[in-house]
């Protein structure tokens, strides 16, 4: 379908890409995932990339993809806790979804990894990569680990977030009633890896509810 209607003047009124996220909602019930965790954390994961798209060059296909990451970064954990993102690397590799080719779901498998683990060079594990583009899962693994930070308590603390790029920072709003000492905490170690790869710091700014 989506080769039609690129090469002609063939136009589609379905949304394929619903089907796509609807399927991927679908395996994250099948591992038993936090259906609230996920959506904010996708959520997030999306107002990030739409901010920095003028940075990051990528356009909807890899959207879709951090958006499919976010929500089944962690249906490993159905399998076990102590190594989720490993877990969930090999559920998404090795579980067919809808609309996603061999490559993007092999892209996908190896954001939800690097989420969590330390991503080496790309001389390092060209091998395990095969035809994967190592800059696009740099790229928005980068994104999803600060958004899955965002809600690492897994309690919606956050209320909403607003994203500006301004003088080489980009500065995430927090919108809070709660206490974020444990995603402030752990928010900098994130922030390194986005930095490296995109050049702009992630600043983390709390703005409390009255």
């Amino acid at each position: 379908a989506s080769y039609i209607d690129e090469g002609s003047r063939t136009a589609f009124e379905h949304n394929f890409e619903e089907d796509i996220v609807a399927s991927a909602y679908y395996l994250s019930r099948r591992y038993r995932c936090n259906r609230n965790h996920i959506e904010r954390t996708s959520d997030y994961a999306l107002k990030i990339f739409d901010s920095v798209k003028k940075i990051h060059g990528m356009g909807k296909h890899e959207r879709l993809q951090l958006q499919i990451a976010a929500i089944l970064h962690e249906c490993g954990n159905f399998i076990n806790l102590h190594d989720g993102a490993r877990n969930s690397y090999y559920i998404v590799a090795n579980t067919e979804i809808i609309g996603l080719s061999h490559k993007e779901r092999m892209e996908v498998a190896n954001i939800v990894k690097y989420n969590m683990h330390y991503l080496p060079a790309k001389n390092v594990i060209v091998q395990e990569l095969g035809e994967c583009d190592y800059i696009v899962i740099a790229k928005l693994a980068a994104i999803l680990r600060i958004a899955n930070i965002l809600d690492k308590s897994h309690m919606q603390k956050i209320e909403d977030i607003t994203v500006t790029v301004k003088d080489n920072q980009m500065i995430i709003t927090a919108k809070t009633y709660d206490d974020l000492t444990l995603e402030a905490g752990l928010f900098e170690s994130r922030a390194d890896f986005f930095e490296k790869v995109y050049g702009i710091r992630p600043i983390l700014r709390l703005r409390r509810g009255v």
